[in-house]
């Protein structure tokens, strides 16, 4: 269908919303060897996301026990009515899109999760897409993002029973540690080493276990696990955003979260500025500006304070630790490129300031 106008929201890009089509089909699949994507459209803006485990995928994919779904249901319900368009006040954020497994027909015997979504196209491929209105229905889902995650950090971690591991931290830890060796993801473990140098390996050992640690002052509390770009989808109609939640979610530290998006921009912006990969090939984006909405829906400010005083401390340790999560998951399940050569050297030199160039925007 042509693209309508809809009150109060911008005009919406071709890319978030495909030609008319009658009934279900595929608009877009991709994916790595760790997982793979099929996004359908079921018509009236109804797109369901599958989520399928590649063959490199190490372990089930699980929704949160029930105790913590209830808290994820209360945190989205504060957002249910909150916002409804795109004039809409501080109060809008990301909504909590939560999985369900799908049925052997959709995923065959590999099994799958499959979500309900607003889109088609996810904050990562809008972002750096160059077309003006996708980027400010980024910006705005990166808003809502922190408002959500700020929310999400409000509950404490007491459901009665342990806090699952971090499986990003996890699989560094196990990259690190030589455990998991497969070929370009051991060859990429060597460069960093040696790229690091021994200082610098040590500070990301530390930092990736105590990550793993349950966290002093105030206890855990409940954590998206792996909030992304990726997995953040704007809604055409420019009113609520949406966030695929579940297969990662946990406890702990607060900055984990935060970080994980941060850590993401800053890689993005490193990239563009050194030439690399797609994001160096693209055109200028405002990577400052997408950090700042993000930054200003955590805080609950209208706009982000000058100060990372506000900020989860940790915040740039975790940032660090998410550029790191990224080079070895594309090395381990995508594959080589000499450009990771350049991204270990982004990474010493973060790892060499304490993380702070995550927080420079």
């Amino acid at each position: 269908m042509a693209d309508r106008p809809v009150p109060e929201a911008p005009a919406v890009p071709a890319a978030v919303r495909p030609a008319g089509a009658a009934g279900s089909v595929t608009v877009r699949e991709y994916g790595t060897r760790y997982l793979r994507i099929s996004v359908r459209y079921h018509g009236d803006a109804r797109f369901s996301w599958l989520r399928v485990p590649g063959p490199a995928h190490d372990r089930p994919q699980t929704a949160p026990s029930p105790a913590a779904g209830v808290a994820l249901r209360r945190v989205d319900a504060a957002f249910a009515d909150a916002g409804s368009g795109a004039g809409s006040g501080a109060g809008r954020g990301a909504r909590l899109a939560l999985g369900e497994r799908a049925a052997a027909s959709e995923s065959g015997e590999r099994g799958g999760v499959v979500y309900r979504m607003p889109g088609a196209v996810s904050v990562a491929r809008l972002l750096p897409s160059g077309d003006d209105t996708a980027y400010r229905l980024s910006v705005r889902a990166l808003a809502d993002l922190g408002r959500t995650l700020r929310q999400l950090h409000d509950v404490p971690w007491e459901f009665g029973e342990p806090v699952p591991p971090h499986h990003g931290v996890g699989r560094l830890l196990a990259w690190i540690s030589g455990a998991a060796p497969d070929g370009d993801g051991a060859r990429l473990r060597a460069l960093a080493h040696d790229r690091l140098g021994a200082r610098l390996w040590t500070r990301l050992t530390d930092w990736a276990v105590a990550a793993q640690e349950p966290p002093g002052r105030g206890g855990a509390v409940l954590l998206h696990g792996a909030p992304s770009t990726g997995w953040l989808v704007p809604s055409p109609a420019g009113d609520h955003s949406a966030l695929l939640t579940g297969e990662e979610v946990t406890g702990g530290d607060p900055a984990l979260d935060l970080g994980w998006v941060l850590g993401e921009l800053h890689e993005l912006r490193s990239a563009a500025a050194r030439g690399l990969g797609a994001a160096g090939q693209g055109p200028p984006v405002d990577y400052p500006a997408a950090a700042r909405a993000l930054l200003a829906g955590y805080l609950r400010k209208e706009d982000a304070v000058e100060t990372t005083e506000a900020l989860p401390a940790g915040t740039a340790r975790a940032a660090t630790l998410r550029l790191a999560v990224h080079m070895r998951d594309f090395a381990s399940f995508v594959g080589w490129h000499e450009d990771l050569r350049r991204y270990a050297d982004l990474l010493a030199e973060t790892l060499d300031a304490d993380g702070a160039p995550t927080l420079r925007w």
